[in-house]
């Protein structure tokens, strides 16, 4: 065979290829590896971070000094930290960054699977995911609200919330007392199976139970929720109400609902639990920030009345600023903004906004890194305080948690939400 032959020959291979197996040569043939895990600075600027450290690591920060750090705070957590006479005194340490290297399952699914996640046109919702960080190096809010949304924190885990609804005006506390079970049935990332359940027939994402302990009003409430992997599907939820001894399906609007007397609703749960499509999203800006990290609940510190925990350790890491603005006219929250570390997908801290637009709740996660499954290290959050600036009033809790947790067969089921509420 002539040159010019065999050079028709391979173009004529190549093409075939990719009319029939277009994925086969985008990732196969001319693929280019991503750029997964990055981490927030490159050599140039952690070097500049670490000579800032220098002055500024170990020391407390307070109303008194908080100034001279004000442009590495959102401005809504300086007005509550230095206005004292409305929220008291409180304080956090600065601490040097660290990188969060995400899990090995999940470096590797994303690498694996990124190209094929696609949106819906008309929703902006994902229609095509397998497990890992979907959009892994975007600079479009949509994907990153979706990165955020596809977070893997363990695959399962069994959970117990402590903490307390605090009335900053009276200045007393009531206790809070929650057990959480969560199970990832598909987009698993490091424990076996993955990154499905063999058996998954209701086609589920993700399951998630609650009962509640504390405070007595509310004791003995059961949630059961089941979101799917088709995210244009409604998810399922269902409450056991202990007062009429009956298993009741919950609407999509009664999410919006204060939980157990606590300033958390459903959609807050995790920094947001709803569907991405019901936001519209414009990217603000690139910021470093003072965002707690790499913390333990054990440094944190509460004064009854007061609507913040002291001793959060936060370090600075350039965050993406994203607004997130309802489509829906009379949903609860008018528009979020969102704080999310690109390490991680988390939504560290946000602000939300009543219908009216004015500044209502401010939500401050306080991450943390520990040891999941087979010593895996999982990056989650250990506590959180969400405040509501109008009517100085406050949740704060922190998680235990038992991470790698194999379920038992229906557990997640109405049947056993109702047999366990007796």
């Amino acid at each position: 065979m002539t040159v010019r032959k065999r050079g028709i020959w391979n173009i004529f291979i190549v093409v075939m290829i990719f009319l029939f197996s277009p994925s086969l040569f985008i990732n196969g043939f001319y693929a280019k590896e991503i750029e997964y895990p990055r981490s927030c600075y490159n050599d140039k600027e952690i070097a500049a971070l670490r000579a800032w450290e220098k002055e500024w690591a170990g020391k407390k920060i307070d109303s008194s000094n908080a100034s001279a750090v004000r442009e590495y705070l959102p401005e809504s957590f300086y007005f509550l930290l230095t206005d004292t006479n409305t929220w008291g005194r409180h304080w956090f340490v600065i601490v040097p960054y660290r990188e969060i290297v995400p899990t090995p399952g999940t470096i590797e699914l994303t690498k694996k699977h990124h190209s094929s996640s696609k949106l819906d046109t008309e929703s902006g919702e994902l229609i095509t995911y397998v497990a890992g960080v979907p959009f892994p190096n975007t600079t479009d809010p949509l994907e990153m609200a979706h990165n955020f949304r596809c977070r893997n924190f363990g695959d399962s885990y069994r959970s117990s919330e402590f903490g307390y609804i605090v009335d900053g005006q009276f200045r007393y506390d009531m206790r809070l007392e929650i057990n959480n079970n969560l199970c990832f049935f598909s987009g698993r990332t490091d424990k076996q199976p993955v990154p499905e359940f063999p058996k998954n027939p209701k086609g589920l994402w993700r399951a998630f139970t609650m009962l509640q302990k504390q405070p007595p009003e509310v004791r003995n409430m059961r949630i059961l929720e089941l979101h799917y992997k088709d995210r244009l599907k409604a998810y399922d939820s269902w409450i056991w109400n202990p007062t009429i001894r009956r298993v009741r399906r919950r609407s999509t609007t009664e999410r919006q609902d204060a939980q157990g007397g606590s300033d958390f609703c459903g959609f807050d749960n995790f920094g947001w639990d709803g569907p991405i499509s019901l936001n519209t999203y414009r990217y603000i800006a690139a910021k470093e920030l003072l965002m707690s990290r790499h913390n333990g609940c054990k440094k944190l510190d509460h004064t009854s009345g007061d609507c913040f925990w002291n001793g959060t350790q936060r370090e600075r890491i350039r965050v993406h600023i994203i607004e997130a603005t309802s489509k829906e006219a009379n949903f609860l929250y008018s528009k979020m903004i969102w704080y999310i570390d690109p390490e991680t997908w988390q939504i560290l801290y946000s602000e939300r906004y009543g219908r009216d637009g004015k500044l209502w709740k401010v939500l401050d996660q306080i991450g943390f890194v520990t040891a999941g499954y087979n010593n895996i290290e999982i990056n989650s959050f250990c506590a959180s305080h969400m405040v509501d600036v109008q009517r100085i009033h406050a949740t704060l809790g922190f998680v235990e948690y038992e991470f790698g947790v194999d379920f038992p067969d229906g557990m997640f089921t109405t049947e056993y939400l109702q047999k366990h509420g007796y």
